[in-house]
């Protein structure tokens, strides 16, 4: 008959020492508990395991370091873990389940950032606090989230769209959704709430629709004007968005470590990149004239250096803010929109769709992303300048010295 072992004391459990030439972790098994080891590292180290059978599939669990878990608290878990296996519950699910009894909507959305953050853009992640903390933890963030309802996810919504919110409105319910879809893979809810856009259309929230916006030709010119007015710092930051056509965030991060000064080249990195591959931006003689001016021998850091030492340029908000002053018009246009307005721009210039689409870091998709590997390196740095002098020429006179976009999308010199 196997040797049953005896139950482990107090002492017992202080005085075990790894054993001499030791390889590996030592097991002692506790008699008197059933399934429950004490486990030794070769330097000294101890831990609490179980080993117990959960649906017909053997398993061990850790259930925690000695001292901080004594001899009589890892019984008491074991013994937890041995009655939920006879349910059928893995150690993994009673853990979630006894974490959900507590666990808040603020707390879950704290622990959901931190498991996909480094999946996403800093930026995505910026998004989603800044709607949770605005929108969502206002109204059920002390709530538990294992009592959210259908109910509890109309009415924040709701309130959001009730603001006038009604694209932002959009957004929380999909984060709200996004929240209690990997709160229930974790097992802190049985179940999410079923819930589509359009039931909550009669509360106020809207069917997004993509923005077309772009400036016209007398905005662009005034913006590009009012560059010269509104600060070195912040000038150079909005006309490096004007003349590559990147997003507000590749061109406010922008490094010295990326920038070829004798190549005329910037290289975004695949790491900051939204599509997770490195994307060259060609410099026209006009982009690379605003770089160099801002260099000096050693440079490293942020090429749109903040006012704090080691600190990018923060000031996109006050930027845009600034600009929509200047700009005679509506005024409703964001930064963004000016990448669209490049976009257009090019294919007005008459730059082919391909080229204009790589300029701007759009990738080939379908069979096209497979089989046609040229990245058109010198059409896009063609693109640019073509796309700059025009820029250039816009405040500088009237008349014929002026690219007139036509109404049938072709530039008329």
């Amino acid at each position: 008959m196997p040797k049953i072992a005896a139950p482990l004391t107090d002492n017992v459990v202080k005085t075990a020492r790894p054993e001499r030439r030791q390889v590996g972790w030592r097991d002692l098994a506790d008699g008197g508990c059933r399934g429950l080891t004490l486990r030794i590292s070769p330097r000294g180290e101890k831990a609490w395991a179980i080993r117990l059978t959960v649906n017909g599939r053997r398993t061990m669990q850790t259930i925690g370091a000695y001292p901080a878990v004594t001899l009589a608290e890892a019984r008491r878990r074991a013994g937890e873990y041995l009655a939920a296996a006879k349910d059928g519950a893995s150690p993994e699910e009673l853990d979630a389940r006894k974490k959900a009894e507590t666990m808040t909507v603020s707390t879950a959305h704290g622990e959901y950032v931190a498991a996909i953050r480094v999946t996403l853009r800093p930026g995505t992640i910026t998004l989603k606090e800044g709607m949770f903390r605005d929108h969502i933890a206002p109204a059920i963030g002390k709530r538990l989230v294992r009592t959210i309802r259908r109910p509890d996810i109309v009415d924040v919504v709701g309130q959001v769209s009730a603001k006038g919110f009604s694209v932002q409105a959009n957004r929380v319910f999909a984060e709200l959704m996004a929240l209690l879809r990997w709160c229930e893979a974790k097992g802190y809810v049985e179940g999410v709430p079923t819930i589509r856009k359009r039931d909550l259309r009669p509360h106020g929230a809207s069917r997004e629709q993509p923005r077309s916006r772009t400036l016209t030709d007398d905005e662009l010119k005034a913006a590009w004007e009012a560059a010269d007015s509104i600060g070195d710092l912040t000038g150079d930051f909005l006309r490096l968005l004007v003349l590559t056509g990147q997003r507000r965030d590749e061109v406010r991060l922008m490094t010295w470590e990326e920038i070829d000064l004798t190549r005329a080249i910037w290289t975004i990195p695949a790491r900051r990149y939204k599509t997770h591959i490195d994307h060259v931006v060609p410099l026209s003689s006009q982009a690379l004239a605003i770089i160099k001016a801002r260099h000096s021998k050693g440079a490293v850091g942020y090429v749109l250096s903040g006012r704090k030492e080691g600190q990018p340029f923060n000031g996109a908000v006050s930027a845009l803010r600034r600009l929509r002053k200047a700009v005679k018009g509506d005024g409703d246009f964001t930064l963004h929109d000016i990448r669209r307005t490049v976009r257009t721009g090019l294919s007005r210039l008459g730059v082919d769709g391909e080229t204009a689409e790589l300029v701007i870091g759009h990738i080939p998709q379908g069979i096209q992303r497979v089989y046609d590997r040229y990245n058109r390196l010198a059409e896009r740095e063609a693109a640019l300048q073509k796309w700059a002098d025009m820029l250039e020429r816009l405040p500088a006179a009237t008349g014929s010295n002026v690219i007139a976009f036509a109404p049938n999308g072709s530039a008329n010199p």
